[in-house]
């Protein structure tokens, strides 16, 4: 399935979506339904967008490959000015846990657990992960001329080398002691 800005489904089931060889392409995400990351930023700027495709790979291991990204605007840490940063998120994912434990795969693979329906819930996996790529301390990059505190020396004060004192001279001194 190749769509051009078609609304991504909020849950799949993965084995029909591989079995149909299912791609979506360019897909957005509804924006009332990404409530957590909306909450995690300022505000969202413009779509949210996916591409997500369901295969299997030579183990025969369900896959939910794909990529997200989203423009959110945030706070700097430095200056407190609004901008914008680019979220990019890139995912492999199986509910395939015991076989990829068999292969040796567990370091390939994300992990994620279908619902009691064997149902994939797409906006949560994309939400998660979205999140996740926010920074924990946003801020301009320090040559940004859009900062309000462009320019400013970012390091506090000189560090002064400690002097370094001989290792024996607490042994001379004890030496001029016994004499």
């Amino acid at each position: 399935m190749d769509n051009a800005k078609v609304l991504l489904p909020r849950e799949i089931d993965l084995d029909k979506c591989i079995s149909a060889n299912a791609r979506y392409e360019g897909a957005r995400l509804d924006p009332e339904a990404i409530v957590r990351l909306t909450e995690s930023v300022v505000r969202v700027e413009g779509e949210v967008v996916a591409t997500v495709t369901f295969e299997r790979d030579l183990n025969s291991m369900r896959l939910v490959k794909g990529q997200a990204e989203a423009d959110v605007v945030l706070v700097c840490e430095r200056c407190g000015a609004e901008f914008v940063q680019h979220l990019c998120l890139e995912f492999v994912l199986t509910p395939d846990y015991e076989r990829a434990k068999a292969c040796n795969l567990l370091d390939k693979y994300e992990f994620i657990e279908c619902n009691d329906a064997d149902k994939i819930d797409l906006y949560d996996l994309i939400e998660d992960g979205l999140i996740l790529e926010v920074p924990s301390f946003p801020r301009h990059d320090e040559d940004d001329p859009a900062c309000l505190r462009h320019g400013t020396q970012w390091s506090y004060g000189d560090v002064a080398p400690e002097a370094k004192e001989n290792p024996f001279a607490a042994l001379a001194a004890l030496k001029g002691n016994l004499k």
